[in-house]
């Protein structure tokens, strides 16, 4: 059943990508989800509240500039570059090859977020932390799924209670790292962030060190990062409180084993209050820690260390969007020496959606100007909203991963020195979403699982049934062999795989292929999730021209449904690979 799902979909998705939405569609798809509670506080002010018992508020009214004093206010500008991207008639099979699926986990880390990653116990095998949520089952607490030898992830360890995974950090700077969950969240019960210590190099954490509850009330702590933000060798926690109007850095104290409060900074906006972030790095240059936030009315605010527990509001900024909640930064892309920072936010404008990333850099201390801009056209997200910069096609120049509702894709940089042009490297849109059913991407990492120097894309999401049950998982991408290697050194001309015949077909097609020397050859068939669904041939043959059929099933004997496949063959280091249509 799963497998007919997923198939009866894929011509839809790759012929007319995921169709843009209403303000009203969106708040439909809301009012069809049972797991968020939606609040509308003022005339479109939205307070949206999650399972895991976070909240957010979003703006869903059409775009209206601010009238501010707030420096640097953007438009389309001739004086730095804006990149456009129409993710409704985006054609995503230009990029379906460059990955291919490998594993599911039954893991997931809640809304905006996504599962983390690490290995605490330095045995060289990556470990993954999240709630757990099957079919049929209760929401169970933060899990550990380890990778084995022999590339499956298995069940390794589960904790009591702890319903968030947050980050791997040694605290207390002794050389093992610490685990840091949080717990609580349900109306009465004060939200805790709880710090779990190793007994060994060789050992996961899961003893109880520390718990950091600064609050006697329910409050939620957002964006929790861990660093030494001053460079007293001390870890500092830095965090926003929501629905509050202040951000907070607190620093370990060994004495107590435990967080002592340092900094607070209020941010002057009319409530509902709404922050988030962060971005940490010396992103003018001056030999000082900043950090960026920033807040549901667009501005932005930077932050920066002055010394030994001391900090300052340095500056303060407007992107041209709502929202302004997910944040990255990348070291010096267009390779001019500085480094930049990413906002991005979404917003109605004249009642399309947009998502909008603004670009910075430094143009003096303490002062930071727009660089580029990139749209998304067609979405507005009341999920996943997730960005982080990574070099994943090894060539030293970063690029940004974004997961921003049911889309994930990896934009790369084109440009020159002061001039951010941006292309699509790869984009993956959710198919159960795109045929209908009832999923949301919850967000994504990209991690380098076997550290062997290729990139893997880890992207959370949900189905729910009936809208009364569901599971909660994450889906693991490895890149293809030929996706970082240009592909006319893998395809000699004397080789050639034809395209089959008839195409479209129903119920069978011809695949003809020619070998100029005598060859191990494999022949398979994939869906467009990359999933290999039929081994049509393997076998070692001479030269010549050679054919094989297809009668559209499956290796299980099963008829497949209609739909976009695509099929690869393989002989020595010659690969290629065919698109065909199954109609039914």
């Amino acid at each position: 059943m799963k497998l007919k799902l997923v198939c009866c979909l894929l011509l839809i998705v790759t012929s007319s990508s995921l169709a843009q939405q209403s303000r009203e569609e969106k708040l439909e798809q809301l009012k069809n989800r049972d797991d968020i509670k939606v609040t509308e506080i003022e005339k479109d002010i939205l307070r949206l509240e999650y399972p895991d018992g976070k909240v957010l508020i979003k703006n869903i009214a059409d775009y209206q500039p601010q009238v501010s004093n707030i420096q640097h206010p953007v438009a389309y500008s001739p004086t730095y570059d804006s990149t456009i991207i129409d993710l409704t008639i985006i054609d995503t099979t230009l990029y379906y090859h460059k990955y291919s699926y490998w594993a599911e986990v039954p893991l997931h880390n809640w809304q905006f977020d996504h599962i983390m990653v690490g290995d605490v116990n330095n045995n060289g095998k990556a470990e993954l932390y999240g709630p757990r949520k099957l079919f049929w089952s209760d929401f169970e607490p933060v899990t550990i799924y380890e990778l084995n030898e022999y590339g499956n992830f298995d069940f390794t360890y589960q904790y009591d209670t702890v319903t968030k995974s947050r980050n791997i950090y040694d605290v207390d700077k002794d050389g093992l790292a610490e685990v840091h969950l949080s717990f609580g969240g349900s109306l009465g019960i004060p939200r805790e962030q709880r710090f779990f210590s190793k007994n060994g190099q060789d050992s996961l954490a899961t003893e109880l060190n520390f718990i950091f509850a600064p609050y006697t009330l329910q409050s939620q702590l957002n964006d929790l990062e861990l660093s030494d933000l001053d460079g007293d060798e001390f870890t500092d926690l830095l965090y926003v409180r929501a629905l509050e109007p202040d951000i907070h850095i607190y620093e370990y104290n060994p004495t107590i084993n435990n967080f002592d409060s340092i900094y607070q900074f209020n941010v002057y906006e009319d409530p509902p209050w709404a922050n988030a972030g962060f971005s940490i790095a010396d992103f003018d240059l001056d030999g000082k820690t900043d950090m960026v936030f920033g807040t549901g009315k667009g501005a932005v605010y930077v932050l920066e260390n002055e010394g030994d527990n001391q900090y300052s509001n340095s500056w303060l900024g407007l992107v041209e969007t709502n929202h302004a909640y997910v944040h990255t930064w990348s070291d010096d892309i267009d390779g001019n020496g500085k480094p930049e920072f990413w906002v991005l936010g979404d917003a109605f404008y004249n009642g399309q959606a947009v998502t909008r990333i603004t670009i910075f850099e430094t143009d003096g201390n303490n002062s930071y100007k727009v660089v580029g801009r990139i749209d998304l056209i067609g979405v507005f997200s009341f999920y996943a909203g997730t960005m982080q910069a990574v070099d994943i096609d090894d060539d030293g120049i970063d690029e940004v991963a974004v997961c921003i509702d049911d889309n994930f894709l990896i934009l790369r940089f084109n440009g020159s020195p002061n001039h951010h042009k941006y292309e699509v490297y790869y984009i993956k849109q959710n198919e159960l979403a795109a045929a209908g059913e009832n999923s949301v991407y919850y967000g994504a990492t990209v991690y380098d699982l076997k550290d062997n120097g290729e990139i893997n894309l880890l992207i959370s999401m949900d189905h729910i049934i009936q809208n009364i049950t569901g599971r909660r998982f994450t889906q693991i991408y490895k890149p293809d062999s030929t996706s970082s290697v240009n592909e006319n050194d893998f395809i000699p001309n004397t080789n050639k795989l034809y395209q089959n015949y008839p195409n479209p077909f129903n119920p069978a097609t011809t695949i003809n292929f020619h070998l100029t020397e005598i060859e191990d050859v494999s022949i398979k068939a994939y869906n467009i999730l990359g999933k290999e669904i039929k081994l049509l041939l393997y076998d070692n043959l001479p030269a010549g021209e050679h054919t094989v059929q297809w009668d559209g099933k499956d290796d299980k004997g099963n008829t497949l449904p209609g739909g976009v496949y695509f099929i690869q063959m393989t002989a020595g280091k010659y690969r290629q690979t065919i698109k065909t249509i199954l109609l039914k």
